[in-house]
This record gives structure tokens, C-alpha cells and sequence, in this order.
């Protein structure tokens, strides 16, 4: 375990080798922390000290010059030492009033001893105290992990751990919850209480008020925040690592309530299918939902669809995937329900705030999945997330799930397409809709099927030239620049273009059919079949 423990420089002089020492000067200072006993006897300490230390000296080091002797002491203070303890008699006599004085305005002790002491002993000793106490803070850890243990085994842990933190520490407990709701554990009066909670929030805490924090996090998320708060007194590293014991104890607690409560929702999962495939009527869902979350009043509704390749092979991990996805939309002001179906996971979300953002707070949240350590720690592969059409009325669930299987078939054929939403999937919902009547071959035969049949026979890049052209508008030097050859060739290309789709094909009609015509063909050519241009033979 990576912690220190130390000693204040009071609790030394308790020890029986400082019998006959004398604090001299800083005396306000004997609550600096000591993490070890180190003898110097030289006066350029430069990088030698890391901070903490109780520096023992005979005053060898500069014989009698005071020059030397003030540095040492500045340099001490500045290197945040936590004390001089100086041997009187061979070496040096008396400690200046100067240097008295320098150490008073920073409270920098200064111990002297009359008489000879052996600093083997001393070190030894002081060591021997920051071992037995260390020893201690393990033990002390070790008995209150295992009360925090015997607390999750039991009803309600979530109280029992906050009420045996304030016992412990004898501090205030606030804990914060992500949604806003705060508990204080407090021997203070609602009062006193409310205006801390006041000061935490605006942020100006008077500087007697000592506060430490932990967030509650599970599953790659923050849940909560818990915070002790002592006045007057500092809060120790001990104590620091009880409030992370207890935060991690609150994280499991959490965790296990979470889990519960989504394997209730899983055994729901036949209901959402039939609500997916409009088996239900708007009464029933209403009904139910009320029975759910009785202050559930979505205003906006999608459906969304996760795939991956081997999310069969995690299935024992889906309901904390699925947990995990709540927590992420939650905090989006968005309702989950959830039901599986063989690779894919389907999600029905219910917008709970104001129906403008709702759009974009789904994209948020697809967009903090994509990024997430949880989801790339479970090596799912080529995940993916559909997003339906957005609807009104809870009964047109259905037609949001159909949607959400036209944009994740579109998305998985087109590599270039950004948005995960079917209404940003523009000229593709005409495609698949011609593709799914069987007109679309024809329809790219007839304002494309020369160019193509040109391609296909010289292994050209007529139709590579004619989309840039119109992307271009018709710029022939930007459309030159675009394909990397000079314009001789442009035009040369052009004039072929011109003999095989007519020289009114920059025309707006003609154009627009054009534009969809080379989309269907791209989105043709990714299928299964690569596709291969074949003249349409029209009946007389």
C-alpha cells in the first residue's frame, strides 16, 4: 500500500532522547509532520532534502560562522524540513538571536540539546515510532475494511456506511449524488448544515473549514460525491484513505442495487419486444410505464441499435453493459428500456427533458460510448449504433425501431456516412426504398448506364470525374485539381461525358437524378455482390 506515515515533530520530543532538549524557537511550528530523521553536517543542502525531514546537526559543518549557519537555517526552511535539532557544546555554544528570530517568523523548530546524545539512537528510536505507527494505520485499515465488508452483507448498506464514516472519523459526511441529491451524516444543526452545503456550492469555503473528497464511481462512471469536512483540524492521509476505503465500499453498494434493478428489467424484455413490433396499445404502454417510474412523462421517443460482431460472446457481461449505457444516457435526461436480440442490442429512449435538445443529447451520449474505456475493455469489435426516426407518440415506437434497421443496414454499406440518425441519411431513405421495389438497377441504367458501361469496358474514370464535376458545380479548374490532372484531360473526359449522357446533364432536373443515381450505384456496389453494370433490356 502507497502511503506515509509520520510523526509531528510535539510527538517526538515526547520520546525519552529528547529528555534533555529545548525548543528554542518556532515553537508555533510542532505541528509540522516528520517522515524522517536525517543528520547533516554540511551548509549547501541543495536538492538533498525532499521535504519532512527532522534534520539532526553538532554544527561541524561551519565551525563557528554565523554566515553559514543563517544559510543553513534559510535553506532548511525553504526545503520544508520539519526541524533543527542542534547539539550544544563542541561545536557551537549558543544559537544567535538572529537566527532565533528567523526561525520564529517562518515557525521553524529549533531544538537544542545540553548535553551529549548519541543520534544513532535518536534515528533508530524515530524510526522504530514511524514503523510501529505505520503497523497501526494497517491495522486500523485492515479492521475497518472489514467492518465496511460486513456492512455490504447486510439490508440498507448504503446508510450503514455513511453513519460508521461519521462515527469513525468524528466528522461531517456529506454525500452527493449525481442527480443532485445530498445526505449529510452531521452532528450540526440543519441549519449549520444547509450553509455549508451552500459554501461547497459556491465555493468559498473559510480556510478553518478542512475538506477532502472522493467520487462514488462504478463502471467507469461518477455516481457521487463524498466529502468529510472537519473544522480547525487538518485532515490526515489516514483519514483520506478511510474516505477512499468507504467510497469504494458505496461504489459495490451502489453497484449491486444497479444490477438488481436492471435484471428486473431484463425479465421485461418480452413486453418491450411486443411494444417494438406494435403489439401494444397506446393505453397499455402508458399503463405500464406508469407502473415503471410513476414520474416518467416522456415528450420525444427513439429507438436505438447497438451491433457488434461477438456481443454474443460477452453475454454474460450484457446486464452490466446494459447498466452501463442507462448510467451514460441517464445523465442525458433520457429513460432507457432495453431488450436483445441475438448480435445486436435494441434501446428504447425516452426523452425526459425539453424536446429541442433531445437530438443532440442522444448523439452525446452514442459519442461518449464510442470513446469509452468501459465498452473498449470489453474488445467488442466493430461496434456500431443506429438511431430511428425521433417520434411524438410512444405508440410510433414501431416505425422508430423499422427505421433504426434502415439506417444500421444503410451505415454498414456506406463507411462514409457521419450521422447515426435516419433522418440525416438524406437521398439513402429514397435508395433503400427503390432498392426494396425493385426499380433501382433501372433507374442507374438509365442516367448512368452508358458512363458505367464506358468504365467497365476501358477501365476508365468517367464516373469518378462526372461526381466531382457536379460536387464541384461545374468548376473545371477545381474539379482538375481535385482529380490531379491537368485540364486537357478535364475536357477531354468532358466531351466523352457529353456523348454519353447528353450535354445537358448540368441541367437541375437532370442533375438531381444524376446526384442519386451515383449514390444508389455506390450504395449498390457495397452489398454482398460487388455490383457489375448490366444494360436493362427494356420490352418494345
Amino acid at each position: 500500500m502507497n502511503f506515509e506515515v509520520k510523526l509531528s515533530v510535539k510527538e517526538i520530543l515526547e520520546n525519552k532522547q529528547f529528555k534533555h532538549a529545548r525548543v528554542i524557537a518556532g515553537k508555533s511550528g510542532l505541528y509540522r509532520l516528520v517522515r524522517w530523521v536525517h543528520v547533516l553536517e554540511i551548509t549547501s543542502i541543495e536538492n538533498l532534502l525532499n521535504g519532512n525531514e527532522l534534520i539532526l546537526s553538532t554544527g561541524v559543518g561551519w565551525k563557528g560562522d554565523i554566515d553559514s549557519f543563517s544559510s543553513l537555517v534559510q535553506q532548511s526552511i525553504d526545503s520544508n524540513a520539519a526541524g533543527l535539532c542542534i547539539e550544544l557544546g563542541t561545536y557551537i555554544s549558543q544559537i544567535p538571536q538572529h537566527i532565533i528570530d528567523l526561525a520564529d517568523s517562518f515557525n521553524f523548530p529549533i531544538i537544542v540539546f545540553f548535553k551529549k546524545v548519541k543520534f544513532i539512537d535518536i534515528t533508530q528510536e524515530i524510526h522504530s515510532l514511524l514503523i510501529q505507527k505505520h503497523y497501526k494505520v494497517l491495522s486500523d485499515l485492515e479492521e475497518y475494511s472489514s467492518r465496511l465488508n460486513q456492512l455490504l452483507l447486510s439490508s440498507n448498506p448504503h446508510e450503514k456506511i455513511l453513519q460508521l464514516l461519521h462515527d469513525y472519523l468524528k466528522v461531517t459526511v456529506f454525500y452527493v449524488s449525481s442527480r443532485g441529491e445530498t445526505q449529510v451524516i452531521s452532528k450540526k444543526t440543519t441549519t449549520e448544515q444547509e450553509q455549508i452545503i451552500h459554501l461547497l456550492r459556491e465555493g468559498k469555503v473559510p480556510d478553518h473549514i478542512n475538506i477532502a473528497h472522493q467520487s462514488v464511481q462504478a463502471l467507469n462512471q461518477t455516481f457521487a460525491d463524498l466529502f468529510i469536512i472537519s473544522e480547525w483540524e487538518e485532515i490526515t492521509e489516514f483519514e483520506s484513505l478511510i474516505l477512499d476505503r468507504s467510497s469504494t465500499a458505496l461504489a459495490q453498494s451502489l453497484l449491486r442495487e444497479l444490477y438488481i434493478e436492471e435484471q428486473k428489467k431484463t425479465h421485461e424484455a418480452e413486453w418491450v419486444r411486443n411494444w417494438l413490433h406494435g403489439d401494444n396499445s397506446d393505453e397499455q404502454i402508458y399503463r405500464y410505464l406508469s407502473e415503471l417510474e410513476p414520474n416518467l412523462e416522456p415528450n420525444k421517443c427513439t429507438v436505438l441499435l447497438c451491433t457488434a460482431n461477438n456481443l454474443e460472446k460477452i453475454s454474460s457481461e450484457h446486464t452490466y453493459l446494459k447498466l452501463y449505457i442507462r448510467s451514460i444516457f441517464e445523465k442525458k435526461g433520457i429513460f432507457l428500456l432495453s431488450h436483445h436480440e441475438k448480435n445486436k442490442m435494441v434501446f428504447i429512449l425516452l426523452n425526459m427533458r425539453e424536446d429541442t435538445s433531445f437530438k443532440h443529447r442522444v448523439q452525446e451520449g452514442i459519442e461518449c460510448l464510442d470513446k469509452s474505456e468501459f465498452i473498449k475493455n470489453k474488445k467488442l469489435s466493430d461496434l456500431s449504433f443506429s438511431v430511428g426516426k425521433l417520434v411524438n407518440n410512444l405508440s410510433e415506437v414501431k416505425n422508430s425501431y423499422y427505421t433504426a434497421k434502415e439506417t444500421m443496414n444503410i451505415r454498414g454499406k456506406m463507411s462514409n456516412l457521419n450521422s447515426y440518425f435516419y433522418e440525416d441519411l438524406y437521398i439513402f431513405r429514397l435508395v433503400l426504398a427503390a432498392n426494396d421495389q425493385g426499380v433501382l438497377h433501372e433507374f442507374i441504367y438509365d442516367y448512368i448506364g452508358p458512363v458505367l458501361l464506358h468504365d467497365q469496358q476501358n477501365n476508365g474514370e468517367l464516373l469518378k470525374t462526372l461526381k466531382i464535376y457536379l460536387q464541384c458545380k461545374g468548376a473545371k479548374k477545381e474539379t482538375a485539381e481535385q482529380l490531379h490532372i491537368v485540364r486537357q484531360t478535364l475536357y477531354h473526359r468532358l466531351d466523352r461525358l457529353y456523348e454519353l449522357i447528353g450535354r445537358d446533364f448540368m441541367e437541375s432536373y437532370k442533375r438531381q437524378a444524376i446526384e442519386v443515381s451515383i449514390s444508389a450505384y455506390e450504395y449498390a456496389s457495397t452489398s454482398k455482390f460487388p455490383y457489375e453494370y448490366v444494360p436493362v433490356v427494356k420490352s418494345s
